[in-house]
This record gives structure tokens, C-alpha cells and sequence, in this order.
């Protein structure tokens, strides 16, 4: 099990839309999507069934790409 953070998605952002993405790359286990503090710029946490090669594409290809007016960004965590 791998956990992703991905920073700089807009307000309007969904569980649905974040599924239906990352799907193309593993099973999602579950979303969580934390909208305090800046709810127009919401932190997502997403759990995944995949092995680290895969984590590694996930966060190598979306870091620092600059998406819908936002630069995304994301990382593997750790715990």
C-alpha cells in the first residue's frame, strides 16, 4: 500500500475525478481530500494498491506540472 499527496488542485476538486485518474495506475483503496484552511487549494491524501515502481511514475510525471491554472505537485509518503 502506497500513500500519495498531491498539492495544487483547484476548489472544485472530487473523490470521483481523483478515482477515475489514478485508477489507469493501480486500485485506489480510498481518498481523502482536506479542505481546511485554504479550501480553494485542498491537500488530497490517496491510498493505493500498487508496488514502488508505479508510485515512482505517479509521482514523477504529475510533480511540478502545471494543470487548469495550477501547478500540481505530488509525493510519496513515507508512513
Amino acid at each position: 500500500m502506497k500513500k500519495i499527496m498531491l498539492t495544487g488542485l483547484g476548489g472544485d476538486v472530487s473523490e470521483q475525478r481523483i478515482r477515475e485518474s489514478l485508477e489507469r495506475v493501480g486500485p485506489v483503496v480510498n481518498v481523502t481530500i482536506v479542505r481546511e484552511g485554504d479550501a480553494s487549494a485542498p491537500v488530497v491524501i490517496v491510498e493505493m494498491d500498487i508496488n514502488d515502481e508505479q508510485a515512482y511514475r505517479i509521482t514523477s510525471r504529475v510533480t511540478d506540472y502545471w494543470h487548469d491554472g495550477h501547478m500540481l505537485n505530488t509525493r510519496r509518503l513515507l508512513h
